[in-house]
């Protein structure tokens, strides 16, 4: 019996060569999906507008002072459980530089496909003398990690008014399981090393424990923020509360389906209007959908910016540049010493 070998390389040319050469039906097909989409939004605004005003005149925007508190705190476990996946990785660096670089790459999350977001990532920590290798396979287990999360949770909150048949527990009780068996630490090592990217360190049971609950707190928050700006527009109940962490964790596990494709399409945002339109005219769900969108989007924009300027005084990365500066005289040939000696000579 012939074994066939995995070859990721060849896979990853093959999708290359695909994409280029199909580029622009590619780009066209996405062009006319989001044109329909976007009809099909604006003829669902034009149906309830009298709702939509109506909402709109009536909002309480006190409601909203709780939602940047609870924005903060989805920063925070972000960027924590982050920082736990690279310290595994690598505890070269200090947990504040792993954080600095999570928010530095945190506004190219926006821009369309994922090769912004990783690669800026691979780039920063290529520049402080961490490999590709490791902060390639950090992103990996993180979505894994992100995946089963919200599988778990999607389970968890599916009785309570999705308006899903209880045959969905059937794939996301699989997705888990089987998402389960990849973060297993003897399960991972061998699936690194069959891709000839072993770790240098098995990860420990009680971290992949301690990031998954993490996760789980990170996605309950994050629908507890889109709950409270709803209730900037609707009165709300504390039942409504369960089905918008369902959908908030579907939408999330949904996402995770065009992490890889070469464009954003917004299976997010779909979902999760689609899911707010049970409880809300359709027109206020793309509202309250696109709201969350947009101060979310500035903030990650600020705090890039910020952490931007601090990332710059980082004493790793000042030590980088005075290491490339050393190596750079070394290499030309040039001694300072010798070259003032040389100038003292000539005068």
């Amino acid at each position: 019996m012939i074994s066939k070998k995995l070859n990721v390389d060849k896979i990853r040319e093959n999708l290359s060569v695909f994409y280029t050469t199909h580029q622009k039906p590619i780009k066209v097909g996405f062009a006319l999906f989001w044109l329909s989409l976007i009809g099909y939004v604006i003829y669902l605004g034009w149906e309830s507008r009298t709702e939509l005003v109506y909402s709109l005149n009536n909002a309480d925007w006190s409601q909203f002072s709780l939602v940047l508190p609870i924005y903060l705190a989805t920063l925070i476990l972000a960027s924590t459980i982050w920082t736990i996946i690279m310290q595994t990785m690598d505890d070269s660096l200090s947990w504040w530089t792993h954080i600095c670089i999570y928010f530095v790459t945190l506004m190219t999350r926006r821009l369309p496909g994922t090769v912004w977001y990783i690669g800026g990532r691979l780039v920063l920590y290529k520049r402080l003398g961490v490999s590709g290798i490791k902060t390639a396979t950090g992103s990996g287990i993180e979505l894994i990690i992100s995946f089963v999360a919200n599988c778990m949770l999607a389970m968890l909150f599916l009785p309570f008014g999705l308006g899903l048949s209880n045959y969905w527990f059937i794939p996301f009780g699989i997705v888990s399981l089987f998402g389960l068996l990849i973060l297993e630490p003897s399960t991972l090592s061998k699936i690194m090393f069959k891709l000839k990217r072993p770790l240098l360190r098995p990860i420990e049971r009680w971290r992949i424990v301690i990031l998954l609950f993490l996760r789980i707190v990170l996605v309950l928050v994050g629908g507890l923020m889109i709950f409270q700006t709803s209730k900037v527009f609707l009165p709300l109940t504390n039942e409504t509360l369960f089905l918008v962490l369902g959908a908030r964790a579907i939408s999330g596990a949904a996402s995770m389906l065009s992490f890889f494709l070469p464009s954003s399409l917004g299976i997010y945002d779909l979902t999760m209007i689609t899911f707010l339109a049970t409880i809300m005219p359709p027109s206020l769900a793309t509202v309250v959908t696109v709201m969350v969108k947009l101060y979310t989007t500035f903030f990650e924009i600020l705090f890039g910016l910020i952490f931007f300027i601090i990332i710059r005084k980082l004493p790793e990365f000042h030590s980088i540049n005075m290491n490339l500066f050393s190596r750079y005289i070394t290499e030309s040939g040039i001694n300072p010493e010798t070259d003032q000696s040389k100038d003292k000579e000539s005068e």
